[in-house]
Parts: structure tokens; C-alpha cells; sequence
């Protein structure tokens, strides 16, 4: 949670193993235990990957990626999760007959105090809802969807720190798509390659941040197992990849940048490390300093604020 006092997990399993998703109180330094569980509920969707808190933290909405739906359980005053209110199944495929056969959520990012985008890879979308106070439930509102090309499976979206622009990390062809705000609405501005053009590695995006600054975008590619560096111009709108480097281990399901802006840290899933890298404040580039072969399977990042 934004204020660091609950953690929220969920089992990225079948449905058919009946997965759980669950609750825990985060305990003060010093503690015995640095967590105290709280509560579980039954996870109606299969192999879940991702969730957040949005509506003023009363609710926390779960991305459930193989079986296309989004799960949403309010949330009660001491940090438990309640019974599930909502079951939002998308509908529809994409042009890639293999991997997108059918609607993959993959990402929940909320936007302002009411609403979030659900990021689907077999859609090529990212899907905004918003909470209507007088059906007391989240709304599709199609208007304000953002779309990227067809066959690009949309992954991860992350806003810049000024809320004028959006960016889209594609996974099936690893580009990074931004859209800029013009009135209500979002639209598309450009699309960038984040591999090297002398790359022959399948694409396989996965994460995507902005530093604090707003000036600086990195994504990690899992088969290329590396972080690219995107430098942003906020004047001309554009992005320029300006590096591309090794990602100290192999596939980087997630990474993240502490909240000062000065670290960024690394899970590569499939070595079971995690890498800390010093961010260069002046341009953005990123220098190894330590890592840790103790993480297993890592495949999120967060920090305590």
C-alpha cells in the first residue's frame, strides 16, 4: 500500500490449483516478525500477475493473465481484504493466433483517484475503467482506451510524473509506444525499438519505469536479458534510446527505482538474482554495484516509502 503499512501477494497458479490471494500488516523495525498475515480470499482467475490499489485505496484490483479477467476486492479499514466484488472478463484476440488467442491482463495501473487502465496483451489495449459512485463498481469508459499496434501485446504502462504522457512497453515486439494527453483524451505520439538493431533475439519485453525526474525510461528485455535506457525529451515530446545493457543475470521479469531516484535494482527470474545498479543522475546511464544470488525466481520489485 501507498502508505507502507499492508502487503498484498497472489499465487500465480492455475485456477484449477484454486490460487489465494492474501493480505499482511507490515510491522514496524525491529519487530519479530516483519510480517503479520491478516487475511486470504479465493482468487477466481488463472496464473494472476499483478495488482494495485486505486479508488483512494479502497480497493485493490488484480490482473489475472491467462484466463483475461480482473478481480476486485475491497478493502476494509485495518488493511483485510474483503469478499470479491467484481469479475471483469475481457473479450476479444489480437492477429498473433499463439499468444494472443484470447484477452491477457497483464497489468493494472491506476490513474488519478478513480480509475485505472487494465493492460491487456491480446488485445493490444490498455483498458481504462472508473468508479461510478452510483453503480458503486468500476465502469469500462472505451473513450479514454489507449490502443498500440495490433500484434505488439501490450504489457506494462507507466504515466511521466507530470500526467501529460503514457508509455506502453509492448512484450511480443519489445517497443515502447507513447501517447500525450490532449484534452481529456490520450494520444499516440510515437513508437521506439528497445533492442539494438543488430539484435536477432526474440523479443520478450516485460517491465517499464520512469525515473522520478521525468526525464529518463528504462524497460527490461527478458530474452535479450537487458535494461534499455530511453532518454525523454519533454519539449519535443520523443523518446531516444541513448544504451543497452546487460542485465546482470537472466530474464528480467522486473526491476524498480528506489524513491530518491539514485538506485535501480534488477530480479532476473531465471538465475535467481537480484542486481543493484547506480543510476548517473546527469544522463541516466546505470553502473553495477552489487548483486545478491539469494533471490529465487524473483518477479516483482517494491519499495517501502
Amino acid at each position: 500500500s501507498k502508505d507502507g503499512k499492508y502487503l498484498y501477494a497472489v499465487e500465480e497458479i492455475p485456477i484449477e490449483e484454486s490460487p489465494k490471494i492474501r493480505a499482511f500488516r507490515i510491522n514496524p523495525e525491529g519487530s519479530k516478525d516483519s510480517l503479520t498475515f491478516l487475511n486470504e480470499q479465493e482468487l477466481p482467475g488463472s496464473y494472476s500477475c499483478h495488482l494495485a490499489i486505486a479508488d483512494s485505496h479502497k480497493y485493490l484490483i488484480v490482473a489475472a493473465y491467462m484466463s483475461g479477467n480482473i478481480l476486485v476486492y475491497p478493502i476494509d479499514d485495518n488493511g483485510a481484504l474483503l469478499p470479491l466484488s467484481q469479475n471483469i472478463l475481457h473479450e476479444g484476440s489480437g492477429p498473433n493466433y499463439i499468444r494472443q488467442e484470447a484477452p491477457h491482463v497483464h497489468m493494472i495501473q491506476p490513474v488519478n483517484e478513480n480509475g485505472f487502465y487494465a493492460v491487456d496483451l491480446g488485445l493490444d489495449t490498455a483498458v481504462y475503467y472508473e468508479f461510478s459512485k452510483s453503480k458503486s463498481k468500476f465502469i469500462s469508459t472505451t473513450e479514454f482506451d489507449l490502443e498500440i499496434k495490433k500484434g505488439a501485446g501490450a504489457r506494462h504502462m507507466v504515466f511521466h510524473p507530470n500526467s501529460k504522457y503514457a508509455f506502453i512497453f509492448s512484450e511480443l515486439t519489445s517497443e515502447l509506444f507513447s501517447f500525450k494527453k490532449s484534452g481529456e483524451k490520450m494520444e499516440f505520439i510515437e513508437s521506439i525499438l528497445s533492442l539494438p538493431n543488430d539484435s536477432k533475439t526474440i523479443p520478450a519485453g516485460a517491465a517499464i519505469r520512469m525515473h522520478p525526474n521525468g526525464e529518463y525510461l528504462y524497460v527490461s528485455n527478458r530474452g535479450h536479458n537487458s535494461i534499455s535506457i530511453f532518454k525523454f525529451d519533454l519539449r519535443m515530446g520523443i523518446m531516444i534510446l541513448v544504451d543497452c545493457i546487460d542485465s546482470g543475470g537472466k530474464t528480467p521479469r522486473d526491476f524498480n527505482i528506489d524513491p530518491t531516484g539514485n538506485w535501480l535494482l534488477v530480479a532476473n527470474q531465471d538465475s535467481d538474482n537480484l542486481v543493484v545498479f547506480k543510476i548517473n543522475q546527469k544522463n541516466g546511464l546505470l553502473k553495477k554495484q552489487l548483486q545478491n544470488y539469494d533471490v529465487k525466481t524473483g518477479c516483482c520489485i517494491q519499495f517501502l516509502k
